[in-house]
């Protein structure tokens, strides 16, 4: 059994208890087995320090935790008359997730595609073989040997690993040594050339390769498991038995500040197919895995956000893909400590299916989610859902707009000058057109702009006299014309030119910082938005009305705007102004999802189209459905009517819907209209069942592990759960039956910026 980021060895502490129990009723059920049990020890003691010295492995990067888990396991199996149990061979040092297989060794390999450059099989063959006959004798060694004599047989192990462990180091510092994969295998490739030049001149340029990682800010010490512990993993189905253990919780921002550079490009290598956004305990999962025996059981300590996005697709996915099931999950543990952390408990096994245990109940099987069924995969991108939701334009430059706050700061031109501009000349209103962003969405009870914007769309920057006609160039030079901004004198369309005095603030307030754009479209375009939008400006023709949600936001609150407006890039528009349409997307079924698939900023949801609406499946037949539109437009004229009243955004009017204290009439006549309208989402669904038990609460620490609905009112988790589930079912379906008709919603549209972007 091992812990792989054992810190100061308190599950190793707690399993050698564990089993040296079971042991005991062991030797009790199969008579005669029993050693002798020594004067100064009884059962128990004898048997917890058999269990530690032969039974017991961790490994921690840090040396100070490996110390003081040595001290934990002496402590556990402390007897008078005898010296400390011997554990340097079983509790070491070295990071878990930076390490070679024996084979990647005796080829100076990371990869097993990579070709054997200086294979050292031979050598490496035999010194596994004497570390394993000298580790066989310290573990099997009787409870009374000197420690002096154990300290001996390690320190001549561990001088027949130092060289292995050398070439393994070497490799792994040729990796570290770049961020190209090119030069990457260069270094590698002359580590193979040095090791060719024999003894006297390979291993002292070896050795000075391998300490390089040793040294340095977020020094490195690799741990290559079938190097340090071959006595788990020679055997034709090798590895350990158990894997226990609490390991980090870091997300890339910390991998990148807390670990040596090119950290993260090591786990992506390490473990195919990771995301470099994962938490770092998908990658300990995965590795936990690697390491089991077939019929070997992982059961880890994680965040809550195991089943979720990258982390859920980096660790479960990959680990179910590979022939693994889970065999127990409790999903929401509250920290016994002091930390205020709602943990996961997850218990992984390789190569065994069989009916498993969800939250203390049998399920048939446990998925990637930490949910019953079989979805493992992140929901797919729906074509029926392509042309709904686009971002909005991406100026970049707050000098296109006229905007009173960033003015006082010389950023913008201010609301008055505006009015100026247009007085002197009225074509100039032409180009200058209403702004919305997301902050005013929130905050205005209206959701009235404040600010106003310069717009030439495409337009080209300037006519030329003296070139060939517009008229006699092909269409690709028509086309390359206006791409450079430049085109003939006779051109029909309009230019920016054509409004002097507006372009005159942008080539004043935008231009110098294009200048230094390192992207050519942005930075010889300058006088347009970085992100036009063409296709939400083309989707808003003939359209008065449409859905808009802010991209960031505290809470995902869906409202109906005029269409007259350039919306912000912070905002994400759906062309459509149906009430059934609003009251799905702002009911707690979508709310649930949304939660559970968009990323964060800060506290606040980063609301994606591609993560959280193009994959969502919407109710069939919404759109006609009279029980649905009655409760989406009683919901949004309320709401809209009290913002009004009280000259409330959205973000305060959420607030004080979800505060348990406010009871004002009209705040709870908001309520009682929401929880009608989730109900009808849940009837256009099809689940009457649902439907019927559906019942909101306000959510507190003490009845909610999860910290995002903490202080809402919402249904409880089991609840939520159970919409989830049947939603990833029936988007599953809708997928699968869209595939069987040949539709691929990723070429259908790009309606959601970030394809447009690409």
């Amino acid at each position: 059994m091992c812990d792989p980021a054992m810190g100061s060895g308190a599950f190793l502490v707690e399993a050698c208890r564990q089993l040296a129990s079971r042991l005991v009723r062991a030797w009790a059920w199969h008579r005669g087995t029993r050693p002798e049990i020594p004067p100064d020890e009884d059962e128990d003691l004898l048997a917890r320090r058999l269990v530690a010295q032969r039974c017991l492995y961790g490994v921690d990067r840090n040396p100070m935790a490996t110390d003081l888990a040595r001290l934990s396991l002496w402590l556990a199996t402390l007897a008078r008359d005898h010296e400390f149990t011997f554990l340097d061979h079983a509790l070491k040092t070295g990071d878990s997730l930076v390490g070679l297989t024996a084979r990647q060794i005796g080829g100076l390999r990371w990869a097993d595609a990579q070709s054997d450059v200086a294979p050292f099989d031979g050598f490496l063959r035999d010194r596994v073989r004497q570390v394993t006959e000298g580790r066989r004798e310290i573990r099997e060694a009787p409870d009374d040997v000197m420690r002096e004599i154990q300290e001996q047989r390690y320190q001549h192990v561990e001088a027949w690993t130092e060289q292995v462990r050398l070439l393994g180091n070497a490799t792994l510092a040729a990796f570290f040594s770049a961020d190209r994969a090119r030069a990457r295998e260069t270094a590698r490739l002359n580590l193979g050339v040095m090791a060719s030049l024999g003894p006297e001149q390979s291993w002292p340029r070896i050795r000075d390769g391998a300490a390089g990682l040793l040294a340095g800010k977020n020094a490195l010490r690799p741990f290559h498991w079938e190097i340090e512990f071959p006595e788990v993993f020679g055997a034709c189905d090798g590895g350990f038995d158990a894997i226990v253990g609490n390991p980090p919780f870091a997300g890339a921002i910390t991998l990148l500040h807390s670990h040596r550079e090119h950290y993260l490009d090591w786990l992506q290598t390490l473990h195919a197919g990771a995301h470099g956004n994962a938490d770092l305990v998908a990658h300990f999962f995965r590795r936990a895995f690697g390491l089991l025996k077939k019929g070997g059981c992982a059961g880890l300590i994680a965040t809550n956000t195991l089943s979720q996005g990258d982390t859920r697709s980096t660790g479960l996915e990959a680990i179910l893909k590979a022939g693994g099931s889970i065999a127990r999950a409790l999903r929401r543990l509250p920290w016994p400590g002091e930390a205020a952390v709602v943990v996961s408990v997850v218990h992984v096994i390789r190569g065994m299916k069989f009916r498993a245990i969800l939250d203390g109940r049998p399920v048939t099987r446990v998925s990637a989610y930490l949910m019953p069924g079989d979805l493992d995969q992140a929901p797919s991108r729906l074509w029926a859902n392509r042309g709904y939701a686009f971002l909005g334009c991406k100026p970049l430059g707050m000098g296109f707009t006229f905007d009173d706050l960033a003015a006082v700061k010389g950023l913008a031109s201010s609301i008055a000058e505006m009015r100026k501009l247009i007085a002197k000349d009225p074509s100039n209103l032409a180009r200058i057109f209403p702004f919305l962003g997301g902050e005013e969405l929130n905050s205005d009870a209206r959701h009235a702009y404040r600010r106003w914007c310069i717009d030439f769309d495409d337009y080209p920057l300037s006519r030329q006299k003296g070139c060939t006609s517009w008229f006699a160039l092909s269409d690709a030079e028509k086309a390359h014309a206006i791409a450079d901004g430049v085109v003939p004198s006779d051109y029909p369309g309009p230019v920016a030119e054509d409004w002097p005095d507006l372009i005159e603030i942008i080539r004043r307030l935008v231009k110098p910082a294009r200048d230094k754009d390192k992207r050519d479209a942005r930075r010889l375009r300058w006088w347009q938005f970085a992100e036009r939008a063409p296709s939400l400006r083309r989707a808003l023709e003939g359209v008065d009305e449409v859905i808009v949600i802010p991209r960031v936001t505290q809470h995902p609150n869906f409202a109906v705007v005029a269409a007259n407006v350039i919306f912000s890039e912070k905002v994400v528009v759906f062309p459509n102004s149906s009430r059934a349409l609003l009251g799905t997307l702002s009911s707690r079924c979508s709310e649930t999802w949304i939660r559970f698939f968009t990323s964060t900023m800060k506290d606040d949801l980063n609301y994606s189209p591609s993560d959280c609406f193009e994959n969502f499946p919407l109710p069939k037949r919404y759109e006609t459905d009279t029980t649905l539109l009655a409760a989406g437009t009683a919901f949004h004229d309320h709401r809209a009517a009290l913002m009004i009243v009280r000259n409330e955004g959205l973000t305060k009017t959420c607030n004080r819907f979800h505060d348990t204290s406010d009871r004002a009439p009209d705040i709870n006549r908001l309520r009682d209209l929401h929880h009608a309208m989730d109900v009808a989402v849940l009837g256009a669904y099809g689940w009457d069942d649902l439907a019927d038990t559906a019942a909101p609460e306000f959510l507190t620490e003490d009845t909610e592990q999860d910290h995002r609905y903490q202080g809402r009112l919402f249904w409880p988790a089991p609840f939520r759960d159970e919409v989830l589930a049947r939603l990833l079912a029936l988007n599953a379906e809708r997928a699968a039956d869209e595939a069987a008709r040949g539709l691929a919603p990723a070429d259908a549209t790009l309606g959601a910026g970030e394809l447009e972007e690409v």
